[in-house]
């Protein structure tokens, strides 16, 4: 954890916070920071951890029943929602998930009202930047809904996050970077496209940026690691980090949209990820580059990660796991 991190998390202790989403991969990250720099979170669960870290307060409950929620809030200033609904490993189509409307829309209407009713300060909400990706998935739109939900109260903050990495083995890049050590991702032509990413904690400090600045107040602000990607670059980069060289015999876009075709089949047929679908192309072939320029000039926000400095050590853990 960077002192920098250390600093902002200490601004909170002595106020109660709580984080739903508590057991997620990036809600286990802020959790960590936040013990380390000496706060007493509340972690909200709705299967209590094994072992759960000393400091950590375990509260059991539920965003689709609101009775469960009363207790966790009672006395909290700040809330930190992280959560979402995860779909399990294999899915088809996880933005497609029906759990995606209860849990974003139904599971962030309860908790604000529950907020609302305990008397809380300030609530960080963690969108996502698919909401103004030109996505019409069921995530994306959940997420938009709750959006509005969120704005709707005086002291909220609204993040969207990029595409975030960090994980050895969660998210794309951890995805890219298990396809491509394994031979089963294609060498990518230049699509030209614009993409941006951010590190799982230049997130923990945009949460935290947000929960200690009266600016940030009845803001949206997109969270990125102000560096411009393409998909070729990403390539490029993971290949470089994993010892490999990169491939410059570039798989002619129409048989790359063949191979996606037979990878969505299979996905559909076989109930497990395939590397290369409709999807995931359509994705790679798109821009998707935010501005976070106003949480720079507005929270001072500064990213410490871009994803060629980080991959070394994504991949030393990736590979400690293999």
């Amino acid at each position: 954890m960077t002192d920098q991190l250390q600093a902002l998390a200490g601004r909170l202790r002595g106020k109660q916070v709580l984080v739903t989403g508590a057991s997620g991969r990036i809600g286990s990250r802020f959790l960590q920071v936040l013990l380390a720099s000496g706060v007493e979170p509340r972690g909200l669960f709705r299967s209590a951890p094994e072992q759960p870290p000393e400091g950590l307060q375990v509260f059991h409950g539920d965003l689709l029943v609101p009775e469960t929620l009363d207790a966790a809030l009672e006395g909290v200033a700040v809330v930190f929602h992280l959560a979402s609904y995860a779909p399990a490993a294999g899915e088809g189509h996880p933005e497609e998930h029906p759990r995606h409307q209860p849990v974003t829309v139904d599971g962030t209407r309860n908790l604000l009202a529950a907020s609302r009713q305990a008397g809380v300060q300030r609530l960080v909400f963690a969108s996502s930047t698919r909401v103004i990706d030109g996505s019409v998935s069921l995530y994306a739109r959940s997420k938009k809904a709750a959006e509005s939900l969120v704005r709707a109260e005086k002291q909220s903050v609204i993040l969207r996050l990029a595409p975030v990495y960090g994980f050895s083995r969660q998210g794309s890049i951890a995805q890219l970077i298990t396809a491509i050590d394994q031979g089963r991702f294609p060498s990518l032509p230049d699509f030209a496209e614009r993409r941006s990413l951010v590190h799982v904690d230049d997130v923990v400090q945009a949460l935290l940026l947000s929960a200690v600045h009266a600016q940030a107040v009845g803001r949206t602000f997109a969270v990125t690691d102000l560096h411009t990607y393409s998909s070729r670059e990403i390539y490029e980069l993971i290949c470089h980090a994993l010892g490999k060289k990169p491939s410059h015999a570039h798989i002619p876009v129409w048989l790359l949209s063949l191979g996606a075709g037979a990878g969505s089949l299979l996905q559909t047929l076989l109930r497990r990820p395939m590397p290369l679908t409709r999807e995931r192309l359509d994705k790679l072939r798109a821009s998707a580059w935010f501005d976070a320029s106003p949480l720079v000039e507005t929270l001072g926000y500064r990213p410490r990660y871009d994803l060629q400095a980080a991959l070394p050590e994504i991949i030393e853990s990736y590979r400690s796991i293999v």
